[in-house]
């Protein structure tokens, strides 16, 4: 297949992802602190408008009396505007941005699900720690639920990403795991169009769960056949900078994608996920976010009915 194919035109080109609407979701945690950078680093390079959100769960007020309630909330209201304010003057913050803060009561979750429709969100960028199972119930389960049931994509920072201030977003490896499902199809569209407007190299990696092979042969055989499929689903030009890497491994899907995007060190990883309902972070731990927790890098979650990728496979 000749490179030369995939050569991106040398005029500037109008990005064909548009994230008009960003909302970063924070709780204060030094986890979210890092998160926003990259949120802040997104709307500059989309010129997007930037909601900054927090959301005051109903626990906070379980040791309060109720004769003492009142006063606690709007004590609690006024403390929050005022982090959520100082978030963005930090280092210049939203300065050239148009940002709006947003305070919320309730379900954590719900309430920033509920955002999504409320202001058009085409993108939302949330911070999950979760590397210990009872960090996982505490966070983790917030993040999969939003990236599970959000209407749009959700740009994930797990806590080993970092990004210092005033800090552009440097993608130069994009990883998208294949497998061959409606929800890698989603996620394989932006994952191209990424591609192409940061210049980026695309590795499209399958990682097999243990097919029955008898030898080398057999082995050689089905990466040669996987890597085909591969191919097929780039089988015309899409103004790559060049030829996507195709890589096969074997084994638990997660600790196989991870070990490509480490190989590579990758700087974004765009997941296709599948939808569930609201007990579904409370099951066991699935593919997409263990994914997230083993990643080093910020991964992009496109929901298998996302529409915001303009140009279908």
């Amino acid at each position: 297949m000749s490179t030369s194919r995939y050569r991106a035109s040398t005029a500037p080109a109008k990005s064909a992802i548009t994230f008009r609407n960003v909302l970063f979701a924070t709780d204060f945690s030094v986890a979210c602190d890092n998160a926003w950078w990259y949120a802040l680093a997104l709307a500059r390079h989309y010129h997007s408008k930037l909601f900054l959100a927090h959301v005051i769960s109903p626990a906070v007020y379980a040791s309060v009396p109720p004769e003492l309630l009142g006063e606690a909330q709007n004590r609690t209201r006024l403390e929050t505007q005022a982090q959520m304010a100082r978030l963005q003057q930090r280092q210049g913050g939203t300065a050239g941005l148009e940002s709006e803060a947003l305070l919320r009561e309730g379900d954590i979750a719900s309430s920033l699900l509920h955002l999504v429709p409320e202001y058009n969100i085409d993108l939302l960028v949330v911070a999950t720690r979760g590397h210990r199972h009872l960090k996982r119930l505490l966070l983790g389960s917030v993040a999969e639920k939003l990236f599970r049931q959000a209407l749009c994509p959700v740009f994930v920072v797990p806590e080993q990403a970092r990004m210092s201030a005033a800090q552009a977003l440097s993608v130069h490896r994009i990883v998208c795991p294949i497998d061959f499902s409606p929800a890698s199809s989603a996620a394989l569209v932006f994952a191209i169009q990424l591609a192409v407007e940061y210049e980026a190299e695309l590795i499209l990696v399958h990682v097999a769960a243990g097919p029955a092979l008898n030898s080398v042969q057999e082995m050689n055989q089905f990466i040669e056949s996987s890597k085909g499929r591969l191919r097929q689903l780039l089988s015309r030009p899409h103004g790559l900078a060049s030829e996507p890497r195709h890589e096969i491994a074997f084994g638990a899907p997660a600790e196989g994608i991870f070990r490509i995007a480490v190989e590579y060190q990758s700087d974004l990883t765009v997941i296709g996920v599948h939808s569930a309902g609201p007990a579904l972070a409370h099951e066991y731990e699935r593919t997409a976010y263990r994914v997230i927790r083993l990643s080093q890098c910020p991964v992009l979650t496109i929901p298998s009915h996302s529409r915001k990728g303009s140009n279908a496979l």
